[in-house]
């Protein structure tokens, strides 16, 4: 059992922390550099979306909530609501829940953005018309808008999250 909680707890703690810190420096620093450059910024979305960014985070989020998942498993002996029921077990498991929540807006709302944002990148390179730059202009503003909101809902979460663990102990 030793081994397998040492496992866990490393593979929770070393992919959270990039989980977390990837979500922070997206949203802090890349994200508005990218948005202040302009143009060339979809440059940079698009190489991000060829590496698979999103995916290694959405990844290390899963790895991180499922070694997680195992952890409370064997702390809460099986998941016996008694455990839950203390301070540290509410605590723990509200950081739990709030880091799913944020995992699951990354898959179902930023990453689906982050796509379309790099899509109407590459039309509005196709466009003929001032008309038809205009009308994708506009997709991307609502699009950008989206991506902003639910990144810094995200992060935010996450944020939540980190705290609820780290403080869980002292509750």
């Amino acid at each position: 059992m030793t081994v397998l909680l040492l496992t866990l707890r490393v593979l929770h703690i070393g992919f959270g922390v990039f989980w977390v810190g990837a979500v922070v420096f997206l949203n802090t620093l890349l994200g508005p550099s990218i948005m202040a450059a302009g143009p060339a910024g979809m440059k940079v979305m698009m190489e991000l979306r060829r590496r698979q960014y999103v995916h290694s985070l959405l990844g290390a989020g899963a790895v991180t909530i499922l070694s997680g998942m195992g952890l409370v498993w064997i702390d809460s002996r099986g998941f016996q609501p008694e455990w839950f029921r203390s301070h540290f077990g509410m605590a723990i498991s509200t950081g739990m829940l709030v880091a799913t929540i944020a995992w699951l807006l990354g898959l179902l709302v930023v990453h689906p953005t982050s796509g379309e944002m790099v899509a109407l990148g590459a039309e509005l390179e196709l466009a003929a018309s001032d008309e038809a730059r205009a009308a994708i202009g506009q997709r991307m503003e609502t699009a950008r808008g989206r991506l902003i909101r639910y990144g810094a809902i995200t992060m935010i979460l996450m944020l939540v999250s980190v705290v609820t663990m780290a403080i869980a102990r002292y509750v």
